[in-house]
């Protein structure tokens, strides 16, 4: 269990949201897919999600560095805010991968920070700050949406790949060891 606290109440809410339906598909494919499928198949799929992650956090890295120099050019020292209702919340971690979305809701966390200050301050208008708000918290929570779904797909695909397997050995058709090689050349192919 991971302890973070979360300043901002749009990161608690992303974090409550988000992080179950994230992890649960996480822990899915790290260890399930494995058992139930094969490591290249575990292997492509994980690639898959770090593509995701990484791209998620170069945005939204890039954002808050784009928020920095808007301050910096504006004389507005980002100092930190207090918010009235920051919250402590325990994260179960399954897997690496549930670690990196624990981080990017921190970086979010940060990145409405800037985006307050700057609002706060009369940078940034009321409408592009709602819009902000409401995009970065619709693409992260969509993120763990996306990877549900992709987790969800690879257990389908292999579940089948493994039924087809056990449906020919079944029939007689060939051996167990021969199923096996043709589930492994289908794979491969």
């Amino acid at each position: 269990i991971q302890k973070v606290r979360l300043q901002s109440f749009h990161a608690q809410q992303v974090f409550e949201r988000g992080f179950e339906t994230y992890a649960n598909a996480i822990f899915s494919l790290s260890v399930v897919l494995r058992i139930v499928g094969t490591e290249d198949q575990a292997r492509e799929v994980e690639g898959i999600i770090d593509e995701r992650l990484n791209k998620a956090f170069e945005d939204i890295r890039a954002e808050i560095a784009r928020l920095e120099k808007i301050a910096e050019n504006n004389g507005i020292e980002f100092t930190g805010i207090e918010y009235s209702s920051p919250k402590d919340i325990e994260a179960k971690i399954t897997s690496p991968r549930a670690v990196r979305y624990v981080g990017l809701v921190r970086e979010f966390d940060t990145l409405v920070s800037k985006l307050d200050t700057l609002w706060l301050s009369g940078v940034i208008p009321d409408s592009n700050y709602s819009a902000s708000i409401y995009e970065w918290k619709r693409r992260l929570l969509r993120l763990a949406g996306a990877i549900r779904t992709i987790a969800n797909r690879a257990m389908i695909a292999a579940r089948k790949k493994e039924a087809a397997g056990e449906a020919k050995a079944e029939d007689g058709a060939t051996s167990v060891p021969e199923a096996i090689d043709a589930e492994n050349a289908a794979t491969a192919a």
